[in-house]
């Protein structure tokens, strides 16, 4: 059912600052690009990706091997540059099948344009293409904005726990769990079986 998503990519809308921004799935090529953009979003944003993206040799071997049925990094690019991060993971047995996990990282210098609520639209959109009937999002309390993104996008806070996650300098944090109930079309109902 993802490649039937993928068949619109690469996509063009223009940001409220008229500029435009192109969205497609990451590609083994994006490693450079990705690796600056991930230096220029602040660490406690980056606090959920489950690798450490820090290493260069890393990022390069997780471009490489991308695997979109199970986790899908859509890019967007404005001025030549990676802007925006929003990845779809899902997983294709057990009884979380149905339910897809978003995460979202936007550039600092884009924010305030649209961008994350145009990342989102498309992650909700591939979603219920391949027939997912949830969809759920995880932050550390202190990204206001992602939060705030995420929730005029039509996400309720499910779970709020304080201090139960930690990062790199071992602080804690509030952790936050969104979710989202999706309306499938008729013919993706049985993915994910």
């Amino acid at each position: 059912m993802i490649d039937f998503a993928l068949e619109k990519y690469p996509v063009r809308y223009p940001l409220e600052t008229s500029v435009q921004c192109m969205i497609r799935p990451l590609e083994p090529s994006d490693d450079a690009s990705f690796m600056k953009f991930l230096h220029e979003v602040p660490e406690f944003e980056r606090l959920f990706i489950k690798q450490r993206l820090d290493n260069p040799a890393l990022v390069k071997e997780w471009c490489a091997d991308v695997d979109y049925d199970a986790r899908l990094p859509l890019l967007a690019f404005a001025d030549g540059q990676v802007i925006g991060l929003a990845t779809l993971e899902q997983r294709h047995g057990g009884w979380k099948r149905h339910i897809g996990m978003t995460h979202l990282l936007t550039h600092p210098g884009y924010r305030g344009v649209g961008l994350a609520g145009m990342l989102i639209r498309e992650i909700i959109d591939v979603a219920r293409h391949c027939g997912l009937s949830h969809l759920q999002a995880e932050f550390n309390a202190e990204r206001e904005l992602a939060i705030r993104a995420f929730r005029e996008s039509g996400f309720d806070e499910l779970m709020r726990l304080p201090g139960y996650v930690m990062d790199m300098q071992a602080r804690t944090h509030a952790y936050v769990l969104m979710g989202m109930k999706l309306t499938t079309d008729i013919e993706n109902t049985g993915a994910g079986d």
